[in-house]
């Protein structure tokens, strides 16, 4: 089953280039079957409920940021590893900033400009690996919902001059930058590769010789695109202080699937400076559960995680955070 990710929940941003639209719930179609529902809080945050300014008294609160993958897109609020933790332990609260297509840059003008609103103790940073890609572009591809046509939503992008972000708003943005997609570019060549009998044996036994790297923007710590990143990530951790920052990196199937490429851990480590701002590795725990590992993410139809990928990630998280003193052992 095809479904055109339209976003009708979403309206323009002259800031963030767009938000979800307060006051929304809708009941969508799943890739694949089914459907799922999705609720916006009178904020514009995704989220069943409102949140007040100030932390609850015997609360502990974290800002989530991210895309899609954080956002948990095609399930429920309700499945997501952000709710699913506060189901756990009594007394946290994590607010999910987190926004579908987005890219690092727009995630952390949100923490600028709606996240440091409301009084919080640490803050959590999903950046799915595609990130690095959008944060060079001055507009995203996207679907009318009103027609199904392509169409440019544009966004906000910063440039790196003389080791200083200067900041292009959407319009401005789009103008001058690229265009970036939400696929590898090499796609077109690996989907005429998984039509041939037998793809998935030959890709254990090529990525075995060569791990596979689709995000080769991580192999070289001196490339554009990443120094854009590691700038934006540490425009992040200066907003934040002095509350500590998680990255907490996003993938896809095929890194529990097969032997892919890890430079991405490579990078965010080289900006680890705990307890101010560290990573979290969510691979060993996808790994530990060997060939269910694929049921984490909502394949074929999908690449992003399922409610049952949900759960490892609220799991994996607990585990890490708590280590670190920052969630209760319960």
């Amino acid at each position: 089953m095809t479904v055109l990710d339209t976003k009708p929940y979403v309206e323009p941003d002259p800031v963030i280039g767009y938000r979800y639209s307060p006051h929304t719930r809708l009941r969508l179609p799943r890739p694949g079957g089914g459907d799922y529902q999705i609720a916006i809080n009178r904020d514009g945050i995704r989220s069943d409920r409102d949140y007040s300014r100030a932390t609850p008294a015997g609360t502990r609160r974290f800002i989530v940021l991210g895309d899609s993958m954080a956002a948990g897109q095609f399930v429920d609020n309700a499945q997501r590893f952000t709710e699913i933790l506060e189901r756990r332990l009594p007394g946290l609260e994590m607010i999910n900033l987190a926004l579908e297509g987005s890219g690092t840059d727009q995630q952390v003008l949100l923490y600028e400009h709606v996240g440091r609103e409301y009084q919080h103790d640490a803050v959590l940073l999903m950046p799915f690996l595609q990130n690095i890609r959008r944060n060079m572009a001055g507009a995203r591809e996207a679907v009318d919902p009103a027609t199904g046509t392509t169409i440019l939503r544009p966004k906000p992008r910063f440039e790196l001059k003389n080791g200083a972000l200067v900041l292009h708003p959407p319009a401005a943005a789009a103008s001058n930058g690229a265009v970036a997609g939400d696929t590898p570019a090499s796609v077109g060549l690996k989907e005429v590769f998984n039509r041939v009998p037998g793809a998935a044996i030959w890709k254990r036994a090529l990525y075995t010789l060569r791990p596979w790297e689709p995000f080769t923007e991580y192999a070289h710590a001196e490339g554009p695109a990443w120094r854009l990143m590691a700038a934006i990530i540490q425009r992040l951790r200066q907003l934040a202080a002095p509350r500590p920052v998680a990255i907490v990196p996003a993938f896809y199937s095929n890194y529990v699937r097969y032997r892919m490429a890890t430079n991405f851990l490579d990078r965010f480590r080289s900006l680890e400076d705990p307890p101010a701002l560290f990573m979290v590795d969510l691979l060993p725990h996808f790994r530990a559960l060997g060939a269910d590992a694929v049921r984490c993410f909502q394949d074929p139809f999908d690449m992003h995680f399922s409610a049952h990928g949900h759960l490892v990630i609220a799991d994996a998280l607990q585990s890490e955070l708590s280590a670190r003193g920052l969630l209760p052992l319960r």
